[in-house]
């Protein structure tokens, strides 16, 4: 018989090593056999604290030796990596999880208000899109947008048709959510309509002017503010802080600059003049519950739509709610936003004004930063070249919101009609004669 070999015995295993009768290395807790095993691991040592003492304790660990145990290589099971991971969704989407780090680093801050939509956003809506389908595809598609932003033209182009694949995606699921409304997902279904909202603007569109891009967008917030309504006694105890949002509204007019406020004195005046001897009545949307659409008349209804204006004025001087401005289409109602679908002049004027708001909203906003001028200008266009008796009447008001933009349109234009070329913007003569004497020239020839 072959003579066993001798061995150093472990006299310092764990407990389980010694139970299991295997060599134990020493080396833990855990020790590799325990690690191996996933068992706890329990060493019976010497009380090193009172020497002599044969009394024994458990140990644990240090945090440095646990780590370092760790550092080791593991065998997968046989398979492709992009078969293994299958049932958890990856690795093969990387485009999913791409969009998904955007979101969460980047695109939820373009969305929030105040300060408390933060979390909601990046942490909370995210979790709740896991449970609804059409909130991940929306959530995917705008941080698919906000990235073909920042991408070149071949590259955008990718980012911005899997936006419209995961729009439409979400847009079927959520008309089919929206039927069975809840305390649980109204704030999911609020979410995905105001964002939808935005991502209706960035995907670019064959729009025949930016006029008709924004009354298709107005229906669009309209649908939202109508979600938000409908919603509210739930809406205000889910995890969105729109209590909050909504306490901290009241800003003082007195915060609305003087050139501004000179606008909505002139706005005030016309509608007096056009409205106030002859007021017609307001031609009410069948099912707008806004306080707007309760005017009896178009003078009440110009008048509460100019004092809307200055509340959003007066919010984005306080600067305490980002885009507050961008309400006020919503405040206005679908009676409102019928009036523009018909080019009302007065809705467009008052419309112009708003264009001012946008055109300073927050770059964050990247979605509207480039709105506001071009609407402003096309209305006055839209004014001037069909209603031209009343933009000669209007001048002033019309000309303010392109002077507070920058626009090349001077204030020293007014219309003029002759036979030969019809209406045209020419310098008048009295404001021509100021403008001389402004720049100190007197030879110069009136052409």
């Amino acid at each position: 018989m072959q003579k066993r070999r001798s061995h150093k015995k472990s006299r310092n295993g764990c407990q389980n090593c010694k139970k299991w009768h295997t060599k134990c290395d020493e080396q833990g807790p855990p020790c590799n056999n325990c690690l191996l095993r996933k068992a706890r691991c329990v060493y019976s040592r010497p009380n090193e604290s009172s020497s002599g003492n044969k009394g024994q304790h458990l140990s644990l660990r240090s945090p440095q030796a646990e780590s370092a145990s760790w550092c080791m290589s593991v065998d997968r099971p046989p398979g492709s990596i992009a078969a293994l991971c299958a049932p958890y969704g990856g690795p093969g989407n990387l485009l999913s999880l791409e969009l998904m780090h955007q979101w969460s680093t980047m695109t939820y801050k373009c969305f929030s208000g105040i300060p408390e939509d933060n979390h909601y956003l990046q942490a909370v809506l995210p979790r709740s899109a896991l449970k609804y389908d059409f909130m991940l595809n929306c959530l995917m598609a705008v941080s698919s947008l906000h990235i073909a932003r920042t991408v070149n033209e071949t590259e955008a182009v990718k980012y911005q048709n899997a936006a419209l694949e995961f729009y439409n995606r979400g847009s079927s699921s959520f008309r089919t959510n929206l039927g069975s409304i809840n305390q649980d997902n109204c704030h999911v279904l609020y979410m995905f309509s105001a964002i939808a909202v935005a991502i209706h603007l960035a995907i670019p569109a064959g729009y025949p002017s930016v006029l008709s891009l924004a009354t298709v967008t107005f229906d669009l917030l309209n649908g939202c503010t109508s979600i938000g309504m409908m919603a509210m006694p739930w809406m205000v105890h889910s995890p969105f802080p729109i209590r909050l949002f909504i306490s901290r509204i009241g800003a003082s007019k007195d915060l609305i600059d003087a050139d501004a406020r000179a606008a909505f004195a002139r706005l005030r005046m016309l509608i007096d003049q056009q409205y106030k001897t002859s007021p017609r009545q307001v031609e009410r949307h069948a099912d707008d519950h806004r306080p707007s659409a309760l005017a009896v008349n178009e003078h009440e209804f110009y008048e509460l739509a100019v004092h809307y204006l200055e509340i959003c004025y007066a919010e984005e001087a306080k600067g305490l709610l980002r885009g507050f401005c961008t309400t006020f289409p919503s405040m206005m109602g679908k009676t409102f936003i019928s009036y523009i679908h018909k080019r009302d002049p007065f809705a467009l004027l008052l419309l112009e004004h708003w264009a001012v708001l946008l055109d300073g909203i927050d770059p964050e906003f990247w979605w509207m930063t480039s709105i506001g001028g071009r609407l402003a200008q096309e209305i006055a266009q839209v004014l001037r070249s069909e209603h031209p008796d009343l933009a000669l009447e209007w001048n002033d008001a019309i000309s303010w919101p392109l002077i507070r933009l920058g626009s090349q349109v001077s204030p020293l234009q007014e219309l003029s009609y002759n036979e030969e070329s019809g209406w045209q913007l020419v310098l008048s003569e009295n404001t021509y004669e100021n403008w001389m004497n402004d720049i100190g020239t007197s030879d110069l020839t009136h052409v």
